[in-house]
């Protein structure tokens, strides 16, 4: 049998240029950012959350229940107060959160909102939690849109590991919230939320009260509270006085 040609050629041309060979700095899914943290103190011990954010601003997912901005004047990382226009310091990247040094939380952001795995750890480095977003939903959640070029979310099922797990969402064409409730264990739990589709404000239409956990059999579904398009009540169950 021959034997395969395993020589090198030195003297070949490297096709590979030296932009290619660099890894590009504080540059993630192709776009630059700056690298920001935050010192606090969390129950006597020292907490650092360490960051990136967009050199630009950038619009944002509309859609997206949260968006992780760095505000600057508290010095904390919190939720974009508009979806509209450009955003500044939108956290893109990766995301480590510390206690004493020790890694409890970590996981990636792209264009202020969750993505790829996220991990929590105890500080004995223990894995609590995993999580998968794609681009702020659980990656395997099914969602359907009102046009054919997906940009008009309609529904938004979440599923974790096969099972409804998380926030339910339903919207109106214009991409306002029509309903928002949450699922456990494929169950509903928890209050679900009906809303008007108002333009000026947010006003509930009716609130439904589900079992607060998966495992209450026996637990009545009811109505809480249902009020008219200028949130005056018309009802109001007895059981939430």
């Amino acid at each position: 049998m021959e034997k395969p040609n395993i020589s090198i050629d030195l003297d070949a041309e490297d096709t590979l240029t030296d932009v290619d060979l660099k890894v590009k700095k504080n540059t993630f899914y192709g776009e630059k950012t700056k690298r920001r943290w935050t010192v606090t103190e969390v129950q006597g011990r020292n907490q650092i959350e360490e960051f990136y954010v967009l050199k630009e601003a950038v619009e944002v997912d509309a859609y997206a229940p949260i968006v992780y901005v760095y505000d600057h004047n508290k010095r904390q990382i919190a939720d974009a107060k508009s979806r509209a226009g450009l955003i500044e310091n939108v956290l893109h990247g990766p995301y480590k959160r510390l206690i004493n040094d020790v890694i409890v939380e970590e996981g990636m952001y792209f264009h202020g909102v969750k993505h790829e795995r996220w991990i929590s750890l105890t500080r004995d480095q223990m894995l609590t939690d995993k999580e998968h977003y794609s681009k702020g939903w659980y990656r395997d959640s099914e969602i359907t849109y009102y046009d054919a070029e997906k940009t008009k979310v309609k529904e938004v099922i979440p599923i974790q590991y096969g099972k409804k797990e998380g926030t339910y969402y339903y919207f109106y064409e214009n991409g306002r919230v029509a309903v928002r409730g949450y699922y456990e264990f494929d169950k509903k739990v928890g209050v679900w939320t009906e809303y008007y589709n108002n333009t000026t404000r947010v006003i509930a239409k009716r609130e439904i009260q589900f079992p607060p956990d998966p495992y209450q059999k026996h637990f009545r579904t009811y109505i809480r509270k249902e009020s008219d398009r200028f949130a005056n009540v018309l009802y109001e169950s007895p059981k939430i006085k």
